[in-house]
């Protein structure tokens, strides 16, 4: 049976979410979303911790990774997270230009 996903969702920048409400939220499985911790997609604010929590950043991620699974309909979650890591790599690069070019004039 598939999870319930949650379509509409205020964020709130101060909120941090739990893996319970991530899996809720975007219908990966718990060890989807400790693979994406380990990948270095997302992180726990305190990776120490007994039980961790998530930036509100994390949840988008988390449901990029889940669009991008079953866009084209990958098995292995470690792909996923490479490839959410090459987005997030590819958005901070094209900050990177913009602040050069408006540096440049």
């Amino acid at each position: 049976m598939q999870p319930e996903l949650v379509d509409a969702l205020f964020i709130d920048d101060a909120h941090r979410f739990t893996i319970t409400e991530i899996v809720h939220i975007t219908g990966l499985a718990a060890a989807d979303v400790t693979v994406l911790v380990e990948c270095g997609a997302i992180a726990p604010q305190d990776p120490g911790a007994a039980a961790w929590t998530f930036p509100a950043g994390s949840v988008d991620v988390a449901r990029r990774a889940r669009a991008l699974r079953d866009e084209f309909a990958l098995d292995d979650v470690h792909a996923v997270a490479i490839i959410v890591r090459f987005e997030q790599r590819m958005r901070t690069l094209e900050r990177e230009i913009a602040a050069l070019r408006a540096r440049l004039g």
